[in-house]
């Protein structure tokens, strides 16, 4: 009596076992029949933004799955003109290929293997203007797979770009007005930092000199100037926009500085860029650099902040608003 219940027990929990394993077969059947009917025609999306941000441009990038299935093999290509170079991107996590040179444009792929269900992609590039007198086009295309095996593509708004070539017409104005005019509503201020990367010795009355002449070769008005301190101010109108510009020039913490102040950001924008170029062109022709890859821009690589100073070779400096540490050169 005894062995036969042992027995009848033993076939119960054989039973139980087998038909668990079935149910669980038949549950994975209904899921994989449910995902395959799944639309996302309107449900995968891209929206892209762009617009000047502080002496760069920002270009944002978002793409969004609505759907609740994943898509596949998915592809971002920001396409842009060779007149721009990224200076920087946000999230910082995210890796960023080169670009690639293709005729007049330049090209990032960026690759990822899904997207899952309900969640987003997104990146910020900053772009930096290497030229003026230029115009060009920033767009994205995205491809991937959906859900039921078939190619899709998006692509997104044209931006345009137009830097334009600066002409200041000097203006004579008080140094009481520098206040005033640096206090405007609706003013706007850029800054360019730039540190040397050179084993010559640190000149500062040389840079303060070059500083100075970059302002008068372009036709700026000085308005009053502090050689103590090294800090330049100069004034100008540009006669395309017909706004004013308030510029700053200084020497400080082994950086030289451009500080600018107008209502029109685009001008802002060209004045950083043409002092860049024109800075670099000097300090070669000098010979006190060899090429343009000893000029490094003092930008926080993580939130764009200026660095506090242009730290040694191989030194490692924090900067003051993200406190990120990170090396220049």
């Amino acid at each position: 009596m005894t062995d036969e219940k042992k027995e009848f027990n033993s076939k119960k929990t054989q039973d139980l076992v087998i038909f668990t394993a079935k149910e669980e077969d038949q549950s994975t059947a209904v899921d994989k029949y449910t995902f395959e009917k799944i639309d996302q025609e309107d449900k995968i999306k891209l929206f892209n933004d762009f617009r000047r941000y502080g002496g760069h441009y920002k270009y944002s990038i978002q793409l969004i799955n609505e759907s609740i299935a994943p898509i596949t093999d998915v592809k971002i290509k920001i396409i842009y003109p060779k007149f721009l170079k990224v200076s920087r991107w946000t999230p910082p996590t995210i890796y960023l290929p080169e670009s690639i040179e293709d005729k007049d444009i330049m090209r990032i792929i960026l690759e990822y293997d899904e997207v899952v269900e309900n969640s987003s992609k997104a990146i910020n590039l900053y772009f930096t203007p290497t030229a003026l007198n230029n115009e060009g086009e920033i767009r994205t295309v995205i491809t991937y797979v959906n859900n039921k095996d078939f190619v899709r593509v998006l692509d997104s708004d044209v931006a345009k770009v137009n830097i334009h070539k600066l002409t200041i017409n000097p203006k004579v104005i008080p140094s009481s007005q520098i206040r005033q005019i640096s206090q405007t509503p609706g003013i706007i201020k850029v800054i360019k930092s730039l540190g040397i990367g050179t084993n010559l010795r640190w000149d500062i009355d040389l840079y303060f000199n070059i500083l100075e002449q970059f302002f008068l070769i372009h036709n700026f008005q000085l308005v009053t100037k502090d050689p103590v301190k090294r800090i330049l101010w100069f004034f100008g109108t540009d006669l395309e926009s017909e706004v004013d510009i308030l510029a700053i020039g200084q020497i400080i913490s082994n950086k030289i500085e451009l500080i600018a102040t107008s209502q029109n950001q685009e001008v802002l924008i060209s004045l950083l860029t043409l002092f860049t170029n024109d800075f670099t062109e000097q300090l070669i022709r000098r010979g006190l650099i060899n090429s343009e890859d000893q000029i490094f821009e003092l930008e926080c690589e993580i939130c764009g902040a200026i660095l506090p100073y242009f730290p040694k070779k191989g030194e490692e400096i924090e900067c003051t608003k993200c406190n990120y540490e990170q090396m220049v050169w």
